[in-house]
């Protein structure tokens, strides 16, 4: 389902923590082919090493490495503007079908949540958007998948793509935080019986605390979530669910718009 990445480059010290994941990303996912996107920020100072002809360099010195290290086929790309909003127009224009980014910080003070890059990828993504966060370990490929579910009809292309890791024989774990707002028991109950090696969790409380901290516990290798859409940056709601798991998790987390 998911065979070509966009891969966010933006060259800081932290996003090198990125590489130590794609390994163990590739083979979970089973991705086959990678663009590197590399967007440069022109509301920024510029300096020298940022120039575009230094960059373009090291994305294709990287894309060539990358090739060889993990048999994919990998190439480019160099834009200006908005980092979300060029990742994303690269993804469409390249025909990919995922994207992934680095999550540098869990605050969530306005200034740094309108400044970080996965995050407002999460607020915009119309496909699917993989976070990494940056305190996370290298997440083993054969290690508990989990879906985050309320049941409705927003969740089911995430249990759709949840299913495809329990058909491929990886482990499962799903939480369904109880809010009265829609009823998951049959979904819950079909899955319990259709995958031997799934566990169910029914919790209560405040459900992005609630996953997150189930995802922790578990330590999952990748949380899967529904997303409801793609909303424009200063009117995303920060309360929502999805926004608060995608900050807060120190799991990988897979959102499925």
């Amino acid at each position: 389902m998911l065979k070509h990445c966009v891969l966010s480059v933006d060259y800081s010290e932290s996003w090198e923590k990125t590489l130590d994941h794609l390994p163990a990303t590739v083979r979970l996912l089973g991705l086959n082919r990678l663009t590197l996107v590399h967007v440069i920020e022109t509301h920024k100072r510029q300096h020298i090493e940022d120039s575009e002809g230094v960059i373009e360099g090291r994305l294709k010195k990287l894309a060539e490495q990358l090739s060889a290290e993990l048999n994919l086929t990998v190439d480019y790309r160099l834009r200006k503007g908005f980092a979300a909003s060029e990742l994303l127009d690269a993804a469409r224009k390249v025909e990919a079908n995922l994207v992934i980014a680095l999550n540098r910080s869990h605050s969530s003070g306005r200034e740094l949540f309108r400044g970080n890059i996965a995050l407002n990828l999460a607020r915009m993504t119309r496909i699917p958007l993989l976070i990494l966060p940056m305190d996370s370990k290298v997440a083993e490929p054969d290690g508990a998948i989990m879906l985050a579910t309320d049941g409705s009809t927003a969740s089911q292309k995430a249990e759709k793509c949840f299913r495809s890791f329990m058909d491929g024989g990886n482990l499962g774990l799903v939480v369904w935080v109880d809010e009265g707002e829609a009823d998951a028991s049959g979904m819950l109950e079909a899955l319990s019986s259709e995958y031997g090696s799934l566990s169910v969790q029914r919790l209560s409380g405040s459900p992005g605390k609630e996953i997150v901290e189930a995802a922790r516990q578990e330590d999952v290798t990748l949380l899967i979530l529904g997303k409801r859409g793609a909303t424009p940056i200063n009117e995303l709601p920060l309360g929502s669910v999805a926004e608060h798991v995608c900050r807060e998790s120190h799991n990988p987390v897979l959102l499925i718009p």
